[in-house]
């Protein structure tokens, strides 16, 4: 009975133990960034999940299939023959922007891969192999809006109409009169080339990379008060340093990437959206074609070739032929398409935009221009910004935007577009401004006045979505 209990202790002392190692993994963030603004640092712990697992778990799944794939006697090491079938850690990252990943690279010797003249890779040397290349981490883009100040005098200039170099709440309320006359292009949008002619938006695009331990200045005057890191150990951490105000922002990617607001306790706005990305459109257009392609590619000399023919899959033979028959099975494509697939899953960009303003403040569906109701409820953005003092705007109040857009990814565009499962709607809105204006809208008078619930000329998602809507009289 004795040894029963002494048994049934250790038992509960391994649960409490497991237990406690399974709540420190969901708790360990995915990744560290921290805003430090005039000395004071704030904290963001980034949470990424990839169908309910953590990033982490899910790359660790992910270079076991990986191997498995390539593991083609399944004894649970890979050979040098095996070793063929394996992409290169530059492979995997690439194909955040490939959608697959590319025979480039090629892994030529196990030495590569493990440090020492073994003759056979284990599952766990190659998930190590991936982790220090950099595989399995969020890739991060910064950029720089480059044209806020010019934005912010356009805007300024064509609404302040008393010349006192200021908005006043009067002034506001008339901007989707006023600057109807800069609509150039008649699409009911004032978009960023129309405020400040011959500029592009955003400007520089995210391209420089946030590496690991980074430590970047993002202030407006450049003179280091804002400034952006990532990996850095939370001062939440060090001991006895509490100063830095912590904050928990949340990804998840499962039918579509959900991200949580991210509120910095600072002068600072992080504003943060997700796009979908291309990655799953690029996969499925790649199965297309391999469907639809030659075997083998022609013997026939280029010049007489039909320009009808189909092009060749043979360069992807040596990445799936895991008998060495010399072919791709439809099996063996299959496969590493399945693959292709869980890899493009855990790729994730956030791309950073710093030096917003006053168009970022008021552009709420980032598509870089203002549609009529972004400029009707202009002055309650920014009143509920803190950004106005009485009956004006206060410019002094701006803060410095942060623009964080997740995706997976380089996306074709940064709109946050507004969804809706109604066919009419999406069909009218030709602007893509989230809303279909009496103009755009080709139905009868009649139906429009019963349609716009509100009566604000202008028809919504939810006004399309009602139960009571019928768009025929």
């Amino acid at each position: 009975m004795k040894r029963l209990l002494v048994s049934m202790l250790a038992l509960s002392v391994c649960a409490i133990e497991l237990r406690g190692q399974m709540n420190e993994s969901a708790q360990t963030p995915s990744e560290l960034l921290r805003v430090i603004e005039a000395g004071h640092p704030h904290e963001i712990a980034l949470r990424i999940t990839v169908d309910e697992m953590s990033l982490d778990e899910y790359w660790t799944s992910t270079f076991d299939s990986i191997f498995a794939f390539a593991d083609v006697d399944s004894d649970g090491l890979l050979n040098e023959d095996e070793l063929r079938l394996i992409p290169s850690a530059r492979a995997v990252r690439l194909s955040l922007g490939t959608g697959f990943t590319p025979p480039v690279a090629t892994i030529l010797s196990l030495n590569e891969i493990v440090a020492t003249e073994s003759p056979t890779c284990s599952k766990d040397a190659l998930g190590k192999y991936y982790r220090r290349h950099g595989v399995g981490r969020v890739t991060f883009g910064t950029g720089q809006l480059p044209h806020t100040a010019a934005l912010t005098q356009a805007i300024v200039q064509s609404l302040d109409q008393d010349r006192d170099g200021t908005i006043s709440e009067a002034e506001l309320s008339k901007a989707e009169v006023v600057l109807r006359r800069r609509d150039a292009n008649d699409d009911e949008l004032i978009g960023v080339g129309e405020f400040v002619p011959n500029v592009s938006y955003p400007g520089q695009w995210a391209a420089n990379p946030l590496a690991t331990s980074a430590n970047i200045d993002i202030s407006t005057l450049g003179d280091g008060s804002l400034r952006l890191l990532r990996g850095q150990k939370l001062a939440s951490d060090a001991a006895g340093d509490t100063s830095g105000q912590l904050t928990d922002w949340s990804i998840a990617i499962a039918d579509r990437i959900k991200v949580s607001p991210l509120e910095l306790v600072t002068k600072t706005r992080g504003v943060v959206w997700s796009v979908p990305g291309p990655l799953s459109a690029l996969n499925s257009a790649l199965g297309e074609e391999l469907a639809n392609a030659d075997a083998e590619p022609s013997t026939e000399p280029e010049g007489n070739r039909n320009r009808g023919r189909r092009a060749s899959r043979a360069w992807l033979t040596p990445l799936v032929d895991r008998d060495r028959n010399g072919m791709a099975s439809q099996e063996e494509i299959d496969r590493w398409l399945a693959l292709q697939r869980q890899i493009i899953r855990g790729q994730l960009l956030i791309s950073i935009y710093h030096d917003g303003g006053l168009f970022e403040m008021l552009d709420a569906n980032h598509d870089a221009a203002l549609s009529v109701r972004e400029l009707r409820t202009a002055w309650q953005t920014l009143k509920i910004a803190s950004c106005t003092s009485e009956d004006r705007v206060d410019l002094d109040r701006i803060p410095n935007v942060l623009l964080l857009i997740v995706s997976q990814g380089y996306p074709d565009s940064l709109a946050s577009t507004t969804t809706t499962s109604v066919e009419w709607f999406r069909r009218m809105d030709r602007n893509s401004d989230g809303d279909v204006s009496r103009r755009e809208f080709t139905g009868s008078p009649d139906a429009f006045r019963r349609l716009d619930q509100d009566r604000d000329e202008l028809l919504s998602p939810r006004e399309a979505e009602s139960p009571t809507a019928e768009l025929n009289p």
